[in-house]
C-alpha cells in the first residue's frame, strides 16, 4: 500500500513540474517574441505610466491596476503602448487589455463605436455629449462639429479596423488614439496595431494644439475630485454609526466645488460578541468574536443652513402630502417646516424628480446626506448631480426668505 501510495504522490509531483515547465516555456517564447519585433516589455509597470490618461476607461473606479505593459512603434511610426487595464468601484469594474497609440497635436475627448456600445463612464453629470453617426458607427463628443468632422474623416478607417480587428471601441484625448481589446499574442498584436494605423492616419489632420497631459490619480469629468483615502474627521461631520471600535476611513474622495464641499468614503468598525458551545460531553466554552462592519457614506456641506428636509432618505419632521398622486407615491418627503417644503418641492421640482428618480437624501442644516447602497464614483457623481439640480430649481423668492445668496450655478435658473 505505501509503494502504491508513493508511486501516486510521485506521478503528482511529476505532473506539477510538467505544468510548470510548461508555463515556463510559454512565458520565455512570449518574451522573446516581443523582443524579436524590437517591442519592450514590462510584467510590473507603476501606475504611473498610465496616469497621463483620464478619459473612460481611465479615470474611472477606486481601484485602478496596470499589468502586462508592451511598447514599441507601430509600423506606421506612431510610438504605442499596450497594457492589461482593470479598475473597480465605478459601475460592474472594467477588466480589457488596452491599445494607446501617441500622435502629435491635441483632440477633444471623442468615443468611437459600434451603436449602443459606448464605454461606460463617458457622460458624467457635468458634461453634456452630443452623438452623431450612422447604422454602423457612434461618434460622442462634447462638440458636435467636431465629431461630425472625425465620422467624415476617418469613418471608413474606422468601420475598416472594426472589420479587421472584430472589435469598434476607440476614443481620442490629448495626443491619444486609444483602442480597447488589444490581443496578446504578439503575432497577433503586430496585425492589430497595422489596422490601427489606418485610423491614426485618418484622424492625425485633424489634430489641434497640443493640450497638457493629465497628471495624478484623477477622476474624469470631475478635476474638482481627489483621492484622499482616510480623514477620520468626516465621521464628526455626517451621521454615522457611532457603536463599536475601531472606526475607520477607506477610499475617501473629497472635492470642492461652488462653495459645496463633497465627501464619499467607506465608514469600518468593529464590535464584539461572545458565543458559547456546548460539546458532547456537556463542557461549555465560551470565545470573543469580533465582527467587522462597513457603510458607505456620501455626504455635502453646503455654504449655507436651510431647514430640514428629507427626499426618500431619513426620518426627519413630518411627512408632507402633495397633489400629485404619481409623485406621493415615489416620494416620501419629510420636512422640519411644511412650507419650505411645500415652496421647494413645486410641481416643475415634482416632474424633475419623477423624470430622473434620484437616489433619495436629507438635508440637515449645512449637511446633506444621499442613501447610498455602495461606494461607487458613478453613484457619487448621480449624487452630486441631484444635489446641484434640486438647489438649480430652488425658486428665487425662497432664498430671499432665508436671507441667502443662491450657489453660482443657480443664477439664471432661480424661480424655474
Amino acid at each position: 500500500m505505501r509503494g502504491a501510495l508513493g508511486v501516486v504522490v510521485l506521478v503528482a509531483a511529476l505532473a506539477g513540474i510538467a505544468v510548470a515547465v510548461f508555463f515556463i516555456v510559454r512565458r520565455q517564447r512570449y518574451l522573446a517574441a516581443v523582443r524579436e519585433r524590437g517591442w519592450t516589455h514590462d510584467s510590473n509597470p507603476a501606475l504611473g505610466t498610465v496616469l497621463d490618461l483620464a478619459a473612460p476607461p481611465f479615470g474611472l473606479g477606486l481601484a485602478r491596476e496596470v499589468d502586462e505593459l508592451v511598447t514599441g512603434t507601430t509600423p506606421a511610426g506612431f510610438s504605442f503602448r499596450v497594457f492589461a487595464w482593470k479598475y473597480s468601484g465605478a459601475g460592474s469594474g472594467y477588466s480589457a487589455r488596452v491599445g494607446v497609440l501617441e500622435l502629435a497635436g491635441g483632440f477633444p475627448e471623442v468615443f468611437l463605436a459600434r451603436p449602443g456600445g459606448q464605454r461606460a463612464g463617458i457622460a458624467p453629470a457635468a458634461v453634456s455629449l452630443t452623438e452623431v453617426g450612422s447604422d454602423e458607427l457612434s461618434v460622442v463628443a462634447t462638440d458636435e462639429a467636431f465629431a461630425r468632422r472625425v465620422l467624415q474623416a476617418a469613418g471608413g478607417a474606422l468601420l475598416g479596423f472594426g472589420g479587421a480587428t472584430g472589435g469598434l471601441d476607440l476614443s481620442l484625448e490629448g495626443r491619444h488614439l486609444v483602442a480597447v481589446g488589444a490581443p496578446k499574442s504578439p503575432d497577433a498584436l503586430a496585425g492589430w496595431l497595422a489596422a490601427l494605423d489606418a485610423v491614426a492616419l485618418a484622424v492625425a489632420p485633424l489634430a489641434g494644439p497640443a493640450v497638457p497631459d493629465n497628471t495624478g490619480f484623477g477622476f474624469h469629468g470631475h478635476p474638482d475630485w481627489g483621492f484622499v483615502g482616510s480623514d477620520l474627521s468626516v465621521l464628526d461631520t455626517y451621521p454615522v454609526s457611532e457603536g463599536g471600535f475601531g472606526h475607520e476611513v477607506t477610499d475617501l474622495v473629497r472635492g470642492f466645488r461652488d462653495g459645496i464641499r463633497l465627501d464619499a468614503f467607506v465608514h469600518e468598525w468593529k464590535t464584539t460578541h461572545t458565543e458559547t458551545t456546548t460539546d458532547a460531553q456537556g463542557n461549555t466554552s465560551t470565545r470573543t468574536v469580533t465582527d467587522h462592519h462597513s457603510e458607505p457614506v456620501c455626504g455635502f456641506v453646503l455654504p449655507f443652513a436651510v431647514p430640514g428636509l428629507s427626499v426618500n432618505g431619513g426620518r426627519l419632521g413630518r411627512k408632507v402630502a402633495f397633489e400629485s398622486t404619481a409623485f406621493n407615491e415615489a416620494f416620501t418627503v419629510r420636512a422640519e417646516d411644511a412650507k419650505f417644503a411645500s415652496d421647494v418641492i413645486h410641481p416643475r421640482m415634482m416632474e424633475w424628480l419623477l423624470a430622473t428618480d434620484p437616489v433619495g437624501w436629507t438635508v440637515s442644516g449645512q449637511i446633506v446626506v444621499f442613501e447610498v447602497g455602495r461606494h461607487d464614483t458613478l453613484v457619487v457623481d448621480a449624487c452630486e448631480a441631484t444635489l446641484r439640480g434640486w438647489l438649480a430649481r430652488i425658486p428665487g423668492f425662497v432664498w430671499e426668505d432665508l436671507g441667502l445668496t443662491p450657489p453660482p450655478f443657480a443664477l439664471g435658473r432661480v424661480g424655474s
